[in-house]
């Protein structure tokens, strides 16, 4: 009964928009520059509907068949009222003219007025010409980034006395770390832009410093929307906005005259319906009312990687046309115990050339370039580049970094470091492992510990499995890598091994090519659920060899192809240990592996994926891949060849497929997956190369782009089917206008997914909601991971599930900006 009560609840929540009389009214209100604007009011004529557009601009009604006014109001906005008929799902967007003359409508009643909303009122006014003031523009930047990492030593290890300590060198730079960047930028119309850095130094490890690149956010307050791609995953409200005027509180803090014009001291703060909203204060000056200062702080909440981020701003009028940036602040750092790494970068801009007329397509998908010629400058260089004076601090850290160099890269210095990773030891035999270092060739060989060597939980049995590993990463950046491995099984008496050759030929293009010879047990579908991974009916024993090439042919346009020979063999007569049984004996059903006769395969495999208008930046000898608007394409080609090497299968395998992630604003993030592929040809297909759909996990919440949370089993699938897996992240969006949930800081993600699959005739569908929440690493102040909890419902018409409850776990990837 309540098995069937949920179901039916499921029900009415997925299939809502498809009733026949009531049907879904959606849209987006822009501005004539196509931003979002958020806060508008939305309503339908005649009726009590009515609403404030999201903070991505997006409105929704549900509304019976039949004809409605719908009007949209906002501040600074010429009205519209629209008349639609309603018979089906509708969509209709709204594109509003600034009203100048309503931002004069004010009217402030009672015996004291506070002018802030004012004031920023009347900078919104004339925002849009202080932008456009400069046209196309250049400038160069000078930026200057410092950190300071105080995290205190492990206990373990024996502190110096403080004598020893105050004698040393190096003590008081301990965990510092400085970078030093001179580039070329250049601001073009609609967003576009380009950088080229023409000088570069690092000392120290400068992974976690911010703002090496321009490209890294656009913190400038006369835009609607604030934005940084490393910092955060949702843009932030700029307090100078007609959306501003909803999600912040003004307040006048001073009034002071300077050169003879009052200037307008203005603090402000996120009000009640605001998730993404600043903390901070600006000054503005009287009749030209530009902003002349600003400092503010980010919401801790959107930053995962720090605790606070502040922003100190100076804004110019350059060559008496245009108000300018001219010198950004970033002061940030994060803490856990007694640790804390603080930081400050400094980037100050100067030589502007206004209203400069580029080539049609100067600005393209190279957002940034750095020649290796930037990383080899001499200090008369920064002499004369540098614009921001050095603290003292700063030039002993040079001064000492650049003695350090000089001994660190001396030859005995280096043979004394190669010598201590050379020394074969207790600990390293046992626990750590054992590297040999060949400087001369750069040349890396690791062998394992002792500890690593026993593989209990193996389908044979207990096992030992000793490894090399070999790799080469030289100056070009064209890698070597060697893995290979000797496994013996005690129980059966049996030698499996395997060897893998990667080469990295073109690290541009990530152009590459594999070799691989293997004697191992293997998976029958490896991506398969953990409860499945570890049945014998999915492991046979692969004796293989293949080769394989990958390429970037074009800009977003990549070709990746292998071919595999494999003798493939059942261990249906192996003897097997008993301890899995004995662990999972009570949740394992059919654990007996699957009988088949030895035969030979030969296949082969083409993929293609493009991604149009990808955007990038080149350094010298590597390619960091920022992303596109558009989705990425794909084409997989999976192809058995029969006859060559006595060659039994004949089969072909293609599969299509979309993936797109969508920046929504203040609105959060929406990611969709949809595939789907088909056997042309099953002339000849064994169990190994079947396509399956996966099973859900139990308990754990699985990668919803890449799989259902609910299917009752794993099943293979031969004819055309067709997958979307959808999920969005409200990041705060709406559990963070309720005060309590916003102290907790919860986090909201919602998704679904559609499933027809021919063999089972099988129709299903899903739905999920669940919280996040960040915690940070102990004793790692910027290792974070986020922990949720989700409810999944589903239904189909094969099988009934009932509501399951599941968990789930994603780590902060610092190089690619996002969770994983």
């Amino acid at each position: 009964m309540n098995q069937n009560l949920s179901l039916s609840i499921l029900c009415l929540v997925f299939f809502t928009t498809s009733s026949a009389q009531t049907h879904r009214l959606t849209g987006k209100i822009t501005n004539s520059k196509m931003e979002p604007l958020a806060f508008a009011s939305v309503s339908v004529k005649g009726t009590s509907l009515s609403m404030l557009s999201r903070e991505d601009g997006t409105y929704e009604f549900l509304l019976d068949e039949g004809e409605y006014q719908v009007g949209v109001t906002m501040v600074g906005y010429h009205s519209q009222i629209i008349t639609l008929v309603i018979h089906k799902a509708t969509v209709q967007h709204f594109i509003l003219e600034a009203d100048e003359k309503s931002l004069d409508e004010v009217v402030v009643k009672g015996r004291w007025k506070d002018r802030s909303e004012e004031v920023i009122r009347e900078v919104i006014k004339r925002k849009e010409a202080l932008l456009t003031a400069a046209g196309d523009y250049s400038c160069v930047v000078y930026i200057k980034a410092t950190q300071q990492d105080s995290t205190p030593p492990s206990r373990k290890k024996k502190q110096l006395p403080d004598s020893v300590r105050a004698r040393s060198p190096g003590a008081a730079f301990q965990g510092m770390a400085m970078a030093e960047i001179s580039l070329r930028y250049d601001q073009g119309s609609n967003g576009r832009y380009k950088e080229e850095r023409m000088g570069v130094t690092r000392r120290g490890n400068p992974e976690s410093l911010f703002y090496q690149s321009v490209s890294e956010g656009d913190f400038n307050l006369y835009r609607n929307l604030l934005q940084s791609r490393v910092l955060s995953e949702v843009p932030f409200v700029s307090p100078v906005s007609y959306s501003g005027l909803i999600a912040y509180r003004y307040k006048m803090q001073k009034i002071e005259t300077i050169n003879r014009r009052k200037v307008y001291t203005i603090s402000y703060r996120p009000a009640a319906l605001s998730n993404t909203a600043l903390t901070g204060e600006l000054k503005v000056e009287d009749s030209t009312w530009a902003i002349l200062e600003a400092r503010f702080t980010l919401p801790s909440y959107h930053v995962a990687e720090y605790d606070r981020f502040e922003v100190i701003q100076q804004y110019n009028l350059v060559n008496n046309k245009a108000w300018l940036i001219t010198r950004q602040e970033f002061n940030y750092f994060s803490a856990h115990g007694k640790g804390k790494l603080s930081g400050t970068t400094i980037a100050s801009y100067q030589q502007f050339e206004l209203n400069k007329q580029f080539a049609p397509r100067y600005f393209g998908p190279e957002v940034s370039a750095t020649a290796q010629e930037a990383y080899e400058r001499d200090s008369s260089f920064w002499n004369q580049t540098r614009t921001e004076p050095l603290t003292i601090k700063e030039v002993q850290f040079i001064r000492y970094k650049d003695s350090i160099q000089r001994v660190v890269t001396s030859k005995p210095y280096l043979d004394s470091i190669d010598r201590v990773t050379n020394t074969v030891t207790w600990k390293k035999i046992l626990f750590a492992g054992q590297n040999f270092y060949f400087r001369p060739r750069e040349r890396m060989w690791s062998l394992p510990s002792l500890v690593t060597l026993f593989q209990p939980l193996q389908p044979g049995g207990f096992r030992i499995s000793p490894t090399v590993f070999y790799n080469r990463v030289p100056d070009s950046r064209k890698v070597i890598t060697i893995f290979g491995n000797i496994s013996y099984g005690f129980r059966n008496k049996d030698l499996n091994g395997s060897l893998n050759f990667y080469r990295l030929y073109n690290p541009f293009n990530r152009g590459y090519y594999t070799l691989k010879l293997n004697r191992d047990f293997d998976f029958i579908y490896s991506g398969d659920a953990w409860i499945n991974m570890i049945k014998r009916n999915n492991i046979y024993l692969d004796n293989a060899v293949g080769v394989g090439h990958g390429l970037e042919l074009w800009n977003g346009l990549y070709l990746h192809t292998s071919l595999d020979m494999a003798l493939r063999r059942s261990i249906s007569n192996y003897k097997t240990g008993s301890l899995i049984d004995s662990l999972f004996g009570e949740i394992l059903d059919d654990n007996q592996a699957v009988a088949f006769d030895p035969y030979n395969a030969l296949y082969g495999k083409i993929q293609i994926d493009y991604t149009p208008a990808q955007q990038y930046i080149r350094e010298p000898r590597e390619k960091i891949i920022l992303g596109s608007h558009w989705p990425t394409f794909y084409m997989l080609w999976r192809k058995g060849i029969a006859g060559p090497f006595n060659s039994k299968v004949d089969f072909d395998y293609i599969e299509n497929g979309i993936r797109q992630e969508l920046k929504l604003g203040t609105a959060g993030i929406s990611k969709y997956h949809f595939r789907t592929g088909t056997f042309l040809n099953r002339r000849d297909l064994r169990l190994v190369d079947y396509q399956f759909q996966r099973r859900g996990d139990p308990i754990l919440f699985l990668n919803p782009q890449e799989a259902f949370q609910s299917l009752d089993s794993t099943f293979p699938v031969f004819k055309r089917f067709y997958q979307l897996n959808y999920l969005h992240e409200f990041n705060g969006s709406i559990v963070n206008k309720i005060p309590v949930f916003k102290k907790i800081q919860l986090r909201e993600v919602a998704g679904g997914g559609f499933l027809y699959a021919p063999e089972r005739n099988l129709r299903y569908a899903e739905v999920f909601a669940g919280v996040e929440r960040v915690f940070k690493v102990p004793f790692y102040p910027l290792i974070k991971f986020k922990l949720g909890a989700y409810v999944v419902g589903s239904v189909a018409n094969q099988f009934k599930n009932p509501v399951q409850f599941k968990i789930g776990i994603m780590t902060w990837d610092r190089k690619r900006n996002k969770w994983l």
